[in-house]
Parts: structure tokens; sequence; C-alpha cells
């Protein structure tokens, strides 16, 4: 498994060390050329900052920069006011952490606990080790701006488009296993293994869309999580769907329609499709299906409530993606121009 991952991945590895070494390098060089007192925490904070995405990264160099002036104040009050270093230092690290809690700059906190203690450390508290501190801050996260911003997005984009297609083909194989299994009542080994498949590259999928939204500026930056996440629903009710399936142990005359509607409906599990024709050719099977003789053994009843449930789960699978594609996601145009 290591072996593995250190194959997949070790090119990524390579750049992202790589990056986080050249920029925190940078900045504690840019600190020593302006000659700044404590230049090594300028790379300490580029680091910090360059383990969130580029969108995090602008968000947290606000926080760093609000939370320096709350950060600068309490140590004034605390270190010019209060004689004893150890009770100073104690109400320097309460109104710090009360702030930092209050508006929400937890992640700036360690960060400003480090300027506190350069703060404590100088003999006398000048603007010019506040001033200091204040470029350390800025050196730091002007470096970890840059090179977070610094992305090629490009790659990342076209293989989400390229897991959307393997979700899809997945999605379809799973359905008409499961209409086959229906017809048959055959093993469903391979159906569990390919369930759990697809749960685990979803996870996966999910995880490399949310890198790519906070990585990028682009319209639909939002639209892989979000698509995703709704394939995950969906996978959830093929669970469920075929637990439901396991529980048949006669198998009515009616399944033979479900079979068919289920073959016929993993041809639509596409990223472009309205599924309003399946939903309605669904709701002709339910219709179809109250109009059918009552069950006459106890196992034709327990088989046909089954089947009702596997048409509600279904139902559900599809309503999923209605919903998805009517909630207005910036990518939801391309499913009324077809331009895909």
């Amino acid at each position: 498994m290591v072996l593995e991952r250190l194959k997949d991945n070790w090119k990524q590895w390579f750049v992202y060390a790589a990056r986080l070494a050249l920029a925190s390098s940078l900045a504690i060089y840019a600190a020593d050329l302006f000659k700044l007192q404590f230049a090594t925490q300028a790379g300490v904070i580029c680091l910090f900052s360059m383990l969130s995405t580029s969108k995090e990264t602008l968000r947290l160099s606000v926080k760093r920069i609000l939370s320096f002036a709350v950060t600068f104040v309490a140590a004034w009050i605390a270190f010019h006011h209060i004689s004893s270093e150890w009770v100073a230092f104690g109400v320097f690290i309460f109104v710090t952490v009360v702030f930092s809690e209050m508006f929400g700059w937890g992640a700036a906190l360690s960060m400003n606990v480090v300027a506190g203690c350069h703060f404590l450390s100088v003999d006398v508290f000048t603007t010019d080790i506040i001033i200091n501190e204040l470029y350390i801050v800025l050196t730091g996260m002007t470096f970890a701006i840059i090179f977070n911003l610094v992305r090629d997005t490009t790659g990342t984009k076209a293989t989400l488009e390229k897991n959307i297609e393997e979700v899809q083909g997945k999605m379809q194989a799973i359905l008409d296993e499961m209409a086959d299994y229906l017809d048959s009542q055959g093993g469903d080994r391979e159906v569990w293994q390919m369930l759990d498949d697809l749960q685990s590259y979803l996870e996966t999928c999910i995880m490399n869309a949310s890198e790519y939204e906070g990585n990028s500026f682009e319209n639909d930056a939002k639209y892989y999580v979000r698509y995703f996440q709704m394939r995950r629903s969906q996978s959830m009710i093929l669970i469920n769907l075929h637990e439901e399936l396991q529980k048949i142990k006669y198998v009515p005359k009616q399944s033979q329609i479900i079979n068919e509607y289920i073959h016929y409906l993993s041809a639509f599990v596409t990223e472009m499709n309205v599924p309003e024709e399946q939903i309605n050719n669904l709701r002709k099977i339910f219709e179809k299906m109250e109009e059918e003789d009552l069950p006459v053994t106890r196992e034709e009843f327990e088989s046909r409530a089954v089947l009702f449930h596997v048409l509600m789960d279904l139902d559900d699978f599809l309503r999923v993606k209605q919903r998805f594609i009517e909630s207005g996601d910036a990518k939801h145009i391309r499913f009324l121009d077809g331009s895909r």
C-alpha cells in the first residue's frame, strides 16, 4: 500500500515540498535582506499559510493582519503595564485567545503568540519592534500568496472531467449488475465489491474536487464538489436498493418490467441527462403495478412489497439528480444548452 501510494503520488509530493521549501526560504531571505529581526519567523508564517489552498491563504492573510492589531494592543497592555513577566504573558494569552475565538482567527493564533514572545523578549517596547513584526508578517504572507496563486489547475480540471466519466461508468455497470441479479437471483459478491469501489472512488474525487475549488477562481469551481457529492448520495441509494433486492425470496412476474427499467435507466446515468423522462416512465410503472391483481401467496405479497421499495429507491435515485440540476450550479447551463 505504501509503495503504491509512493508510486502514484511521488511527483505531486516532490512539487509540493519544493514549493513550500522555496517559498519559505525566499521569505527568510527577503526578511534578512530588509534587515528584520527574527527573520526566520517570516519563513514559518509562509510555511503555515501555504498549507492552505489559494482562497484560504487569502482569507488567512486578512485574518493575520487584523489579528496582528489585536496582538499588538494586547502585548502593549500586558508587557508595558504589568511588571511581572509571567502574569503579563498570561494576560496577553488570555486576551489574544478570546479575540481569536470571537472573530474566528484561530488559524493565526500560533503566529500571534510567537509575535507576543518577540515583544516580551525585547527590553523596550518601541515602535521599531512593532513595525518589525508587522513586516515579518507581511513578508511571510506575501510569499505564501504568490506561491499559492501560481498554480496550474488546468490539469486538475481535466482529471476531474475524466473522474466524472469514470463514476458514470461505474454506476452504469452497478445498475446493470443489479438488473441481472433481479433477473437471475444470482450471487451478489461482485455487486458489493463494485459498490465499495464506487464509494472509495467518490471520496477521492470529492477530496480532489475540494482541492481544485480551493485553488481555482473559475466560476464553475464549486460544481465538481457538488457533482461528486450528488453521486455519493446516489451511491448510498444504490446500496439500499441492493439490500432490498436481497430480500426477494420469490421472483414475481412484475420483476421483469423493473429489470428492463433498470437496464434502461443505466444508459441515462450521465452528467448531462435531465431525468424528467426517466421519472415519468417510472411513474407509469408505479401505476401499472397498482393495476395488477393482488398477490395470492404470502411469498408473492412480500416480494411485491420489496419490489415497491425498489421502485421508491429508484425514484429517490432520480430525484437526487433532479434536485442537483435545479440547485442552480454555475455549470448547470450546460444541461440546458446541450453543449456537451
